[in-house]
């Protein structure tokens, strides 16, 4: 009786840390992926889609509100080049508002590179 509880017991524990595994593997998977594979935003593993996702994921990939839920980087699809450029200065303010490195006119130029390349129509 003594050993097959020691059995069990052996393989719950390894059950356990096959779980946190497998929740570890999902959640480097989104961290290298920046979440792309997952929300369907294009070429965020590009270059220039790696910017966008480091800077922009910066403050839109934390949890908002009481609940925790993040919102992710913004789709580039859901505004056109002169509404992310409008946008854009938006986020200028907000970034030197809250004591953030500004963006670096590499990163800027990457940025609208790559909403150029995505933005509506």
């Amino acid at each position: 009786m003594f050993n097959m509880a020691k059995r069990f017991g052996k393989e719950i524990r390894s059950a356990q840390r096959t779980g946190r595994s497998v929740t570890g593997l999902l959640v480097l998977m989104w961290v290298v992926g920046c979440g792309g594979v997952f929300t369907g935003i294009p070429d965020l593993d590009t270059p220039d889609g790696r910017v966008f996702a480091q800077r922009c994921g910066a403050c839109h990939g934390k949890p908002f509100g009481d609940h925790g839920v993040t919102h992710g980087v913004p789709d580039p699809r859901f505004r056109t080049i002169a509404e992310w450029e409008k946008e854009l200065l938006n986020m200028d303010r907000l970034i030197h508002e809250k004591g953030l490195p500004p963006l670096t006119e590499p990163e800027r130029g990457a940025i609208i590179r790559y909403l150029s390349r995505h933005a509506k129509s």
